[in-house]
């Protein structure tokens, strides 16, 4: 060490430029690079940090070069290296002077050194995301115009030209330091840091990547950032850095709400629509690889949130595709989108609610919607599927209510949403091998198709349909020439003994008429007025709820009561000459059922 750096001290957090520039001062310079030219270095190359002019000078000092290393800024085309941290040329303000006028009054009163040169220059106040004084709780000041070439980074000379700065403390703005603001000052440290994911990426990215994402969360992702002051950014940089301090995992929950706020919206898809400046930043006012993990974050999200796909482009060509709109499925496979949207709709596949969106907003799983889509579009309509199956029209609408086949996309009316039946002809041929794998003869000589089957076994199409699929009858053939059902041939005979229900036991209201006996209108009242128990019972040929009579309630009653009709046939005398015999002997009828009058049968037999 020699005479020369003894006149001042080199300060901690001081840059090598201003050290310099201030020695140059207090030895009468005028601007430091003249002092540099007269000792043997150049001064703009201390200030990018070139290592044989910081060799020089150290030697112009009798230092060792290590004295100075903390203070090196190493540039190198548009980036400098500051305390190991990679700060991009709009990171930092080098062309103007930046200051705290309270910091520059206390160098004076508090450093070593020569007087008048005191004041240093702090790197931090290189840095743009340092925009406050932590000690004096004031805004950085910073000079309205750039520093002539000559006197750019010669911090003494650009202070001398201000004048006394105790004239600027009037005008100096109060300001907190935001939380942007103390992890910059952490990392250019070394310090540890609570945000892992941003320690990760190089200082400038971190930096630029807070201060957008807390600009739109402000200001909205089309945010314009010419009318905001330092105040301003300062709240924006704390917000974005308070959103993504917990790490990847905060930004793309950030990114998510970006797209669940797009689509509550009418405008149209794009990576600016939904993510504004970040987008339009990183996808065309720089191609700096240092943000590559940002965009490859941003891609991932999308692909997960959006129906992108090959042919399209976010940060690069797509090459794969994750989900689909009805839009985009629409497209590539052919299908309506409006029929498409009704029937994911009726499949449980999208909620009720998404009727209301627009085709590109409502969203499926690529694999779900490819799959369904070409079901959709290979479907066939009823005529069709009528024709496919070779099935009449009751006998179709039969097979659709029995779950013989399914309609795709929803029943018709029946559907949350009416749409037109349509149906898959793999579930039609389904329905086909499995009647045809019950084919047990090559000729029908003796056999009928469905339609006389039926009307000779008295059974119905849907039991006919069951009894072919389940492979128990031993007559089936299919007819040459036919297609579908109408080439079925079956036994009548094999059919009706298989269809035949149990006999029930019960007299049906005809058998009464000539049990009892009695005039069917007379039967009717009876049942009707509850004098003769009548329940319901499966005809066992034609398999139909009838009306009968068990044979207990049919013998209590005959036991009970006897009619005037009955009562004058056993007599063999008119009704009329028993009813007025009956009457003189003081016997009246305890009920009349269709004009008939009933008696008990114990107040007849008592006479």
């Amino acid at each position: 060490m020699n005479r020369l750096s003894e006149i001042i001290n080199f300060n901690a957090d001081e840059s090598v430029a201003s050290y310099c520039s201030r020695l140059a001062a207090a030895c009468g310079y005028r601007h430091a690079r003249s002092f540099g030219v007269d000792l043997g270095f150049r001064f703009q190359g201390l200030a990018v940090g070139c290592k044989d002019d910081i060799d020089k000078f150290s030697a112009v000092l009798g230092v060792p070069t290590s004295y100075l290393t903390p203070g090196i800024i190493s540039t190198d085309n548009r980036f400098s290296t500051v305390a190991g941290q990679l700060l991009s040329r709009a990171s930092m303000q080098r062309r103007r002077l930046r200051f705290c006028p309270y910091c520059v009054l206390g160098d004076e009163c508090m450093k070593g050194g020569r007087r008048g040169f005191r004041s240093f220059g702090r790197i931090d106040w290189l840095v743009k995301s340092i925009r406050c004084c932590e000690d004096h709780g004031v805004q950085l000041v910073t000079c309205d115009q750039d520093t002539p070439p000559v006197f750019i980074h010669d911090f003494a000379a650009n202070l001398a030209q201000l004048g006394d700065v105790r004239r600027m403390l009037s005008d100096v703005e109060f300001m907190k330091p935001d939380s942007l603001q103390r992890y910059v000052k952490e990392r250019l440290r070394g310090k540890q840091t609570e945000a892992a994911w941003l320690d990760s990426l190089p200082l400038y990215v971190a930096v630029r990547l807070c201060e957008t994402v807390g600009t739109a969360e402000r200001h909205g992702t089309q945010f314009h950032t010419s009318n905001m002051n330092e105040h301003e950014w300062s709240a924006c940089a704390g917000a974005g850095y308070d959103l993504l301090r917990g790490g990847e995992q905060d930004f793309r929950n950030y990114l998510r709400r970006q797209v669940k706020c797009f689509y509550g919206k009418l405008s149209d898809m794009g990576g600016r629509s939904i993510f504004g400046r970040l987008y339009e930043r990183l996808a065309h006012e720089t191609e700096d690889k240092a943000f590559d993990p940002i965009r490859q974050v941003m891609r991932d999200v999308a692909l997960d949130s959006l129906p992108l796909g090959p042919g399209d482009e976010f940060f690069g060509p797509v090459t794969e595709r994750r989900l689909h709109s009805v839009q985009s499925a629409s497209v590539e496979f052919g299908v309506h989108p409006k029929r498409l949207r009704k029937t994911l709709v009726n499949e449980g596949l999208i909620p009720a609610e998404d009727k209301s969106k627009t085709f590109e907003r409502i969203l499926l799983d690529a694999k779900t919607m490819q799959r369904f889509a070409l079901v959709a579009k290979s479907s066939l309509n009823v005529p069709d599927a009528k024709a496919y199956l070779g099935a009449e029209r009751v006998q179709f609408e039969m097979l659709v209510k029995h779950g013989f086949i399914q309609p795709v996309g929803g029943n018709g009316a029946s559907a949350e949403v009416a749409v037109d039946r349509r149906f898959s002809p793999d579930d039609l041929d389904t329905l086909l091998r499995r009647l045809k794998a019950a084919d047990t003869r090559a000729d029908n000589n003796g056999l009928s198709d469905l339609r006389e089957v039926m009307s000779k076994a008295g059974c119905t199409f849907a039991e006919v349909i069951e009894l072919v699929l389940s492979g128990t009858l031993a007559k089936v053939s299919w007819a040459a020439g036919e297609t579908g059902l109408a080439a079925i041939r079956l036994d009548a005979d094999e059919i009706k003994a298989k269809t035949i229900g149990d006999d029930h036991g019960c007299f049906s209201l005809r058998q009464l008429v000539t049990v009892i006996p009695a005039s069917s209108k007379i039967i009717k009242a009876l049942i009707e007025g509850g004098r003769l128990p009548a329940v319901k019972r499966r005809n066992p040929v034609k398999r139909n709820m009838q009306t009968v009579v068990e044979p207990g309630a049919l013998e209590a009653f005959m036991n009970q009561y006897l009619s005037l009709g009955n009562f004058a046939t056993s007599r063999r005398t008119r009704t009329w000459n028993l009813k007025r015999n009956l009457d003189d002997a003081g016997i009246e009828p305890i009920f009349v059922a269709a004009e008939m009058p009933f008696y008990l049968r114990s107040d007849i037999e008592r006479v």
